[in-house]
C-alpha cells in the first residue's frame, strides 16, 4: 500500500503570544478548526524569523470540523513587543501579553497532591503537587488536597504510606469479590 501526497497550505487561526517568567522566551499558541478530520496544522517558523500557520492536506477528506491548538515556544531578541504570523489572511502582528502571574506557594486550596492508583508499596516519589488546574494523566488520582504547597509538601514527606498501602489493599478486595462472583 502506497503513501499518500501530502500538500502543505497557509492555514488561518487566532493568534496569542505572552513571555514565560522572566526569560526571553515567548509562548506563541494558534487556535482554530480544521476543515477535515484528516488535516494537521502546524506553527513553523521561516527562514526571515516570521511564523507561518500552516495545514497539512491529503486528496481524500474526512470531512469535520475538529478544533486545533499548537504551540511554539521562540526566543525574543531585545525590546521585540510584538511576533509576525503569515496565514491564509495574510500577515498578522501579534502583540506578546506579560507573564501570567504564577500561583503564590502558600495560597490555601491552590495545590493537589497525585499518587499512581494501582502501584504497591508506594515510594515517595511517585507523588508529586500540581497547581490546582493543572491536567495530568488518568493513571494518577488525587491523594491530597486541594490545599497550600506547604501543606501538600508535608502531606508527601508524612508517613502517608500506610494510606495508600491501605487504598491498594481495597483495591485488590474489591477485585477478589469481583472475580469470586462469577
Amino acid at each position: 500500500m502506497g503513501r499518500k501526497s501530502t500538500t502543505r497550505m497557509l492555514g488561518c487561526a487566532e493568534y496569542e503570544a505572552k513571555w514565560l517568567d522572566d526569560s526571553m522566551a515567548v509562548q506563541l499558541t494558534a487556535r482554530g478548526f480544521l476543515p477535515c478530520a484528516n488535516h494537521f496544522a502546524q506553527l513553523e517558523k521561516r527562514s526571515d524569523g516570521n511564523w507561518e500557520a500552516v495545514f497539512y492536506t491529503q486528496e481524500c477528506r474526512d470531512e469535520k470540523h475538529v478544533p486545533f491548538c499548537q504551540q511554539a515556544i521562540l526566543i525574543v531578541e531585545g525590546a521585540q513587543s510584538s511576533v509576525f504570523v503569515t496565514d491564509a489572511l495574510g500577515r498578522h502582528e501579534i502583540a506578546i501579553r506579560p507573564a501570567e502571574n504564577r500561583v503564590a506557594d502558600d495560597q490555601p486550596g491552590a495545590y493537589i497532591v497525585y499518587a499512581r492508583k494501582t502501584a504497591v508499596n508506594v515510594p515517595d516519589e511517585t507523588f508529586f503537587t500540581q497547581p490546582l488546574g493543572t491536567k495530568v494523566l488518568p493513571i494518577y488520582s488525587r491523594a491530597f488536597g486541594p490545599s497550600s504547597k506547604t501543606e501538600c509538601d508535608a502531606f508527601i514527606a508524612a508517613a502517608n504510606n500506610d494510606f495508600m498501602m491501605e487504598l491498594d489493599m481495597l483495591h485488590a478486595k474489591i477485585e477478589l469479590a469481583e472475580v469470586g462472583e462469577d
